[in-house]
């Protein structure tokens, strides 16, 4: 039972928390520690016109976890900006992993809809 501050989310977290198994909190720290760690990679100074204009090669292991697919495909459209609308939808789609789906189900979920983002991105560059 949470004695906290009385913050609802913290609280509901912590209730979901209490609820998983030990392979459900990994995953959860997992996508938390990703979250954590492209929110500080946002504020670099790298020039605007370093960004590619189409995806990276980056080809897709044979086995992969969902954690690893979504940093594969962070790097693969440079271009995608991550900001808080694609972080949540990410996030969505990798919560899969929780309800049992499968790792190459989910990758291939984040992959049609990086592959989206950037077809929108395309669009609004004029391309």
């Amino acid at each position: 039972m949470w004695m906290g501050n009385g913050d609802p989310e913290k609280r509901a977290l912590l209730d979901l928390w209490g609820e998983m198994d030990a392979g459900e909190r990994q995953t959860l720290m997992r996508l938390g520690r990703f979250l954590v760690s492209e929110r500080s990679r946002a504020g670099n100074d790298a020039p605007v016109d370093a960004c590619p204009e189409v995806p990276l090669d980056i080809p897709r292991p044979e086995v992969e976890s969902a954690v690893a697919g979504l940093k594969r495909l962070k790097r693969t459209y440079p271009m995608i900006e991550a900001d808080g609308a694609v972080l949540s939808e990410a996030s969505r789609i990798l919560m899969g992993k929780v309800t049992g789906s499968p790792d190459r189900e989910i990758i291939d979920r984040l992959e049609l809809f990086f592959d989206g983002c950037y077809q929108k991105w395309r669009t609004e560059q004029g391309g």
